[in-house]
This record gives structure tokens, sequence and C-alpha cells, in this order.
């Protein structure tokens, strides 16, 4: 029986005692918090809120571990397309216009060497060069787009025009969506092609951001290599604002997609050798800010155990400014090989990245000679040369001298360039020494 219950909060559940504390809760007594029918409005308020936002939708393992995790199983790493060949399928394909995307911080290595070949050298090309919103505020665009036609003329493609965008930040894509709309043929296909993450598919959501708006509407992206897999197309009509005009829109354009196809991989990226938390110190995720620095002879400049630049010969100094979000450690040539084989047998060291246990550390690619290079410094303080590292930046090197000479040192020996400055006259002021057991200068 009730009567006899000796806990008092029991009695009032039963004894109808609880009644006023329930009102006081929805909001019937004097305390004024919210009534149920207001609780209710907010849940499905909530509900909806979560469905525009696609997070109702069901989506494969794979999907779900890149989307919420950033990692992906090594068994799917077997179907990334690493063949520029599987390409040729546009060849046979008419009336099209192609975007090739690119990286600015991986240059040429973001370039697929005689895109022309696969995709066919008669189909009209826009060049999209992405993360511009990672370049110094300084960065002049007429520039860049002179110093990227340097490298056009190896693709063997039918450039119309260039574009520097930031896919994330949406900044460039809708002078780009013009420029597409203008030049576009009624009826004719849309193809994004270029290496694996260099921005394809977020890109494709900027489109779809400044046309329908929201998150809702968006494909899969990701910084891991290969996230797409195969080719899939959006009709352009989900475009309007974007790439159809809202009147006057063609009756072909009902028929025409914008197809993004999956991201050619390079073995020569230094990413690919990266876990997720190493990721995250080697990519730049926001703007950055060059340091120079003083090399002289016989010392070396390290980026972790990605990247190595030794100064042999030649020239008795060296300025070098960094465009990376890794902090480079200096030290003599002779230190630097014993810290590159204290790494190799799995010794904690100062050369971050990699980051791991010992086991991680011993099964890290050694760094192995990729070029020797013997140039002539023509500036004091304007770069002649940029020795570029794939897809984690670049140095350029500045000095007066007759001759130089450098070794460059990365995984496997692979995914170094040395090419024209890209930004000579980014000198900044003499910075010391620092590494990554060193705070970044301000």
């Amino acid at each position: 029986m009730v009567e006899d219950l000796e806990d008092p909060d029991l009695k009032a559940v039963f004894t109808g005692e609880m009644e006023n504390s329930i009102l006081a809760l929805t909001g019937e007594a004097e305390r004024g918090l919210p009534k149920p029918e207001a609780f209710d409005a907010a849940v499905e308020e909530k509900k909806r809120w979560k469905s525009e936002q696609g997070h109702g939708r069901i989506v494969c393992q794979r999907c779900h571990s890149l989307k919420n995790y950033s990692k992906i199983d090594h068994h799917w790493k077997e179907d990334i397309v690493s063949d520029p060949r599987a390409l040729r399928f546009l060849q046979y394909r008419s009336n099209l216009l192609v975007v090739v995307v690119c990286d600015l911080f991986d240059i040429p290595g973001s370039l697929i060497p005689h895109l022309g070949q696969y995709i066919g050298q008669r189909h009209p090309v826009l060049l999209v060069a992405n993360k511009a919103d990672l370049l110094p505020k300084d960065y002049h665009p007429a520039r860049i787009e002179a110093w990227l036609r340097r490298f056009i003329k190896d693709l063997d493609i039918n450039l119309l025009g260039i574009h520097l965008v930031s896919a994330q930040k949406n900044q460039g894509v809708r002078e780009l969506a013009a420029d597409i709309t203008e030049r576009r043929r009624a009826g004719q296909d849309i193809y994004m092609v270029g290496r694996a993450n260099v921005g394809k598919s977020e890109l494709l959501n900027a489109l779809l951001r400044i046309s329908i708006g929201g998150s809702k509407h968006r494909v899969l992206s990701s910084h891991i290599p290969g996230t797409t897999m195969g080719l899939y197309g959006i009709p352009l009509k989900h475009f309007v604002k974007a790439l159809v005009p809202v009147e006057g829109a063609r009756p072909q354009d009902r028929q025409a997609y914008l197809y993004d196809t999956p991201g050619v991989f390079s073995s020569k990226s230094v990413i690919s050798f990266l876990t997720n938390e190493e990721l995250k110190l080697a990519l730049c995720q926001k703007r950055i800010s060059p340091f120079t620095f003083l090399l002289n002879r016989g010392q070396s400049m390290m980026l972790g155990g990605l990247g190595r630049i030794d100064l042999v010969g030649g020239a008795d100094r060296l300025y070098v400014t960094l465009f990376s979000n890794i902090r480079p450690h200096f030290t003599r040539i002779e230190r630097a090989d014993d810290l590159v084989a204290g790494m190799s047998r799995g010794e904690q060291t100062v050369l971050k990245p990699p980051i791991g246990d010992e086991e991680r550390l011993r099964n890290f690619p050694d760094l192995k000679l990729a070029f020797e290079h013997e140039f002539e410094g023509q500036h004091t303080r304007n770069a002649s040369l940029d020795v570029a590292f794939a897809g984690i930046g670049w140095v350029a090197i500045a000095g007066k001298f007759k001759s130089a000479k450098i070794r460059v040192y990365t995984p496997f020996g692979t995914g170094a360039y040395a090419r024209p400055p890209m930004m000579p006259f980014e000198y900044k002021k003499l910075t010391g020494h620092m590494s990554s057991m060193r705070k970044t200068p301000k």
C-alpha cells in the first residue's frame, strides 16, 4: 500500500503530490519555464535542422569513417586510381568542357604530365588552382597565373583560362562559375579531373553552396587520397544561379551533367605515407606565414622526416624562405645523418613528423637522395630557385653567388622538384633557427 511506503519521493508519485513539481517543470507554475508544446516544437525544429544539414542520411561504413574520423581502411586503397590512362574515355566523348583542378601547394606534382594525350587535345580546358586562401595575403594573382603558364606547355591541353580559387572558403568560385557559364555551349557536360586530394569534390560542393545553399546537398570530400572512387554526375539543373542562369535556361541543358572523376593518385606525394595525426602537422590548414632563415655551407635544413636540403658546396650561405606548416630544424650535415639513422632505428628525435611509437618510426620510409642541383644566385633578397616538396610546401632560395650546390632528400627519394620561384619577392626579416622543439617566431 502507498501508506506503507517510507520513501517520500515514491509517496509523492503515488499520492499525486508530484503534480505541482511536474507543473513547475513544464511551465504551468510560476517559474516561467517552457511548456510541453514549446519543448516538442524545439525538438521538431532540431530534427528539421539535422535533416537540412544531411545528418539523417544513411551512408556506408567507408563514407562514415571518412566523414567522421578522416580515416580509411587499407583494403579500400586497392581501388585508388593511379594510372592517368583511366581518363582516356574522355577522348571518345564529344561536347564537353574539362575543368582541371590542381593544388597550389603541389606544383608541378599535382599536374598530370601530357594530360591532353589522355583526355583529348581538342576539348576546351579551364585550369583551376585550388587552396589560394593559404597563400600570403599580399600575393599577386596575375603573377601566379603567369607562373602557372610555364607548366602548361607540358600538359598538351587546349587551355581557355586559369582561375585561382579556394573551394573551402568559396574564394573565386563565383568568378569561375561565371566563366564556365559564358564558355559552355548548349548541352555541354562538365568533367572535373585532376590528381587525388587536390579538392575536386570540395569545388563541386562550393558550386552547390552558391547554387542551393546549406550543407545538405554536398558530396563527400576529405584530405584522404582516393575519397572519390568512381565517376558520378549531378544534373546541371541543380546548379541554378551558378552554372545555369535562373532565366533563359536552354532546353539542351536539361540533359547535361557535371561529373566528378576519381583523382589520379601520385606515388610521389609524401603525404601518402602519413597517418591522420601526422597530416595535421604537415598540411596547411590556414594562411601561410613565410619565414626567412640562414643556411650555411655544411648545414642541413630538415622538414621533419619529410624533406631535407643540404648546402654542400659553392656559396658560403643561402637565404631560405619557408612556405610550409612544418617547423624546420637546422643542424650540421653529420648531425642530420645521425638523426635520420636514429629515426630508422625507432628512436625519438626532433624530426616531426613522423610521430608515434618505435614501430612507427622504424617503418617510416627513410630519407633518400631525390636530386642534386647546382645554380647561380642572382639577387641577395629575391629568390632564384624553389625547392618544392609535394603536398607540404616549398622553400624559396635567395642569395647572390656564382654557384651553389644543394642536395635534396625525401622519403623514397621522390616528390621533390627544383622549379622557378613562385613568389620570389617574399623575403622576410631574417629569423633565428628553430625546430619542432622550439616555439615558432612571431
